[in-house]
Parts: C-alpha cells; structure tokens; sequence
C-alpha cells in the first residue's frame, strides 16, 4: 500500500513586509521572497505589517520594537525572513502598551526577547537570575519546562546555566586540569564558590514558522512565568495561584493532584435547594478542610479534568460558566460549614473563555493548634446527616477520614492542656504580692 502524502502546514497569519528605498528616495515594500540578496537599494530600518500598513519600528539604534497587539497575528516565518537580512540588528521587544508605539511611554514585556537565529528562525530568549546555583540540572529543567511549552504548541530548544556576565560555570571549572591531582582542591572550591553564587538560566523556546507569533508570545511568556515560581523548588500551591493569575492555564496541564493541589470539572451545586444543595456544600466544605487540615498550603483549582488513563495527572482545560461561580456564596458555605473558619482563606476567578472562567480557593497552611477543622455534616452511606460533623485530612492526592480514636487523642490532649492552664492560673493567684 502507497503511503499518504502529507500535504505542508499552511502559513498563519499575515505576512511582514520588507521596505526598501529606490534610487529615487521612493519607497518599495516587498514580501520577504521577492527582496533580492543582490538588490543594492537601501533597507529602512522598519518593517512593515501588511494587515493595516503597520509597522515594526526600531528604537533610535536600539532594538526593534512593536505592540503586542499588531504582533500576534504576524506569520512567524515571514518575521523571520523578512528580519534575517536586517543590518541594524534582529532583537525584537513586545510593546504591552497600546500602538502607536512611543518611546517615552513604553511597556516592555521584558519576560522574554525575541531573536532571529541561524539566519530567519524567530525565537524567544528567556533569562531568570537564580540566587544560587538551580537545584535541577539544565537537562531536568529542559524536561519541566518542555512540558508547559507543550500545552502552547511550543518546544524548548535549549536550556543554559550561566553566571552574571555570560560566562558558562564549566569554563571556570576548566581552569583546573581534572587529570592534575594537585587542581583536585582547586576545582572544588570553585564548584563550591560557583554553586553559592547566582545563576543565569536561560531558555530558549521555538515553535513552527508555520504559526502566528501569538503562540511563540504566550508559551514564552508561560514559560517565564513557570520558570519564576519553580526557583525555590517544585511548584506549589503559590506559584499555581500566581499562574492562574497569569492566565497561563496551559501551564497546569501534566502536573499531578498532591498534597498541595486538586482539580474539579464542574462547580458544586450549592445554589440547589433541598437535600442536592446541602450535599453539594458539604462536599465542597470537606474539600477546602481536607487541606485546612494538611501541613502545607494548598490549592483547590475547579475547571480542569483529569487525564483518563489514570494517574492523578491534569489532562485539559474545562472552564465554568460564569454563572455558576459566586465567590461570595462560596465564601458564605466555607464560613458555615468550616469550624473553626480557615483563616487566609482566597476565592478568586479567572477568565478563561467567553462568559467562562476557573475558580481556585486558596488554603493557607493552618496553625497546628488550630486543627483539625471540622464539616457541619455527613455523608453516610449515600445519605446527607446535617446533625453530625466529619473531620477529613488529605494524604497525597487521596484523602483519609480520621478514627475515633484519633478524635479522642484530640479531646484528651486539649483537656490536658486546659488543665495545665488553670492550675498554672490557679498557682500564679496564691504567690503573695511583691513586698509582703
């Protein structure tokens, strides 16, 4: 059997045009496969967008500069085409301001900077200065990040590890011969002396020239992002919180449930009346306490879905009519519901699509003394019991209830304490008073 012919990706977006002056002082806009490498007529230093006869401009002698806005729809190959033959430079900065653009009121998106390489392939540079040397390895950063460039239709092309100044750590590691027995000391303090000191680690992101420069602008910036709340280690439920707020929802997918964070599809239905209501807020008051009884801060994030082969692992963005997410009803049941009530409690919404959104509670860890937190209500055996109370803890992405036995340890060891409180009182008002 013949194979199939695969037909080529078409281009997206629109095309940037190259000007150049004739002999006359006229100017002459070519796409980027008409300009002629022998053409000896001179090239302004912009460029042009053939969707409303925009332009790219360049800063004085600085960098090439335009707004976000006219940019996202720019093809990506023809950027680079049209660029790779610029004298003047091929850095290009993103304007978050509205166009025109205006060096005096200009709003840098300085997360990233795009570059021309290797003669037209456009891509985004990303620099974040470390403290200390990265406790990941360039490859296991590389690997992290892949996957969050992957949920934008990017790839990570490299990653680097370098000292303020540019300099690669290996270069100042082979001032020392490793064969030389005598450099042994030598080369391990100045490991040491690099690994205490700051690092450089860029990225380097790239996606098809085929695509708009909207994809390579949102990855990138994902990727930043991502970058920045990963420096003190893994993600946590801050840095998730602070990604949402970045809009970059893509960056959550392939991350797992844990202790720190849990997903939902669907909203609960706290707004219905009768027993549907009651075990919808009973529900969503154990999910928020499951965490108020953790160790560590977490996240509860509703408007995602699970992969379904399994695996805890967060499969695809599925946000939530509008509608249906009312912070301050939510906030009313937790209140409620949640003895005694979480304190750093944050509801917060994030749009995500037209009259849609993702809702994330945050759940700040709770003093030790304070637990455990306990649910006005049960759900036993499929039945709704307003009348009693559960006390449940999270363990991993699962959670565990807590025995009677472990209840009882809590009263006792509260008992003891108050014990200890009033005889100390009791001690304190029999000591005469100072000069008697």
């Amino acid at each position: 059997m013949a194979e199939l012919e695969v037909a080529p990706a078409q281009p997206e977006g629109v095309d940037v045009y190259v000007i150049i002056y004739d002999e006359e002082g006229n100017e002459v806009r070519l796409l980027p496969a008409e300009v002629d490498e022998a053409d000896t007529r001179i090239r302004s230093r912009d460029f042009g967008i053939d969707k409303g006869l925009r332009r790219i401009e360049r800063l004085k002698h600085g960098p090439l500069i335009a707004t976000d806005a006219q940019v996202r729809g720019v093809n990506i190959g023809s950027l680079g085409r049209a660029v790779s033959g610029n004298l003047h430079g091929t850095e290009l900065y993103v304007d978050l301001s509205a166009p025109p653009v205006d060096e005096d009121l200009l709003e840098l998106d300085e997360r990233y900077v795009l570059n021309v390489e290797d003669g037209h392939t456009v891509a985004a540079i990303i620099t974040e200065r470390f403290p200390t040397q990265p406790v990941q390895s360039a490859v296991e950063t590389k690997a992290v990040l892949s996957r969050v460039a992957a949920a934008y239709g990017c790839r990570i092309r490299d990653v680097r590890f370098l000292l303020p100044g540019g300099t690669p750590p290996e270069e100042l590691l082979d001032t020392w011969p490793a064969e030389e027995e005598w450099a042994a000391q030598f080369r391990a303090d100045t490991a040491a002396s690099i690994a205490a000191g700051a690092h450089d680690v860029q990225v380097t992101v790239v996606t098809d020239d085929t695509k708009m420069l909207g994809a390579l602008i949102e990855g990138a910036a994902a990727v930043a992002d991502f970058l920045k709340a990963t420096q003190g280690g893994p993600l946590d439920a801050s840095g998730a919180l602070n990604l949402l707020r970045g809009q970059h929802f893509g960056a959550l997918i392939g991350e797992r449930e844990s202790e720190y964070l849990e997903v939902k599809t669907t909203m609960h239905t706290i707004w219905l009346a009768g027993t549907p209501g009651e075990r919808a807020k009973i529900e969503l008051a154990q999910d928020v306490a499951r965490f108020a009884n953790g160790d560590v801060d977490a996240i509860l994030v509703i408007g995602y879905r699970e992969t379904s082969g399994g695996g805890n692992e967060i499969g695809r963005l599925t946000p939530v009519a509008d509608s249906l997410l009312n912070t301050a009803q939510i906030r009313e049941v937790l209140d409620a519901r949640i003895v005694p009530p979480v304190d750093g409690l944050l509801i917060e919404t994030f749009p995500a699509a037209a009259d849609q959104s993702v809702l994330a509670i945050y759940v700040p860890e709770q003093p030790f003394e304070m637990q455990p937190y306990l649910v006005h209500g049960v759900i036993a055996e499929g039945k709704v019991e307003g009348a009693f109370f559960s006390i449940v803890r999270r363990r991993g992405e699962g959670s565990i209830t807590t025995s009677a036995q472990q209840i009882h340890t809590y009263i006792v060891a509260g008992r003891r304490y108050l014990r200890g409180t009033e005889t100390q009182a009791e001690q304190a008002s029999k000591e005469p008073e100072p000069g008697e």
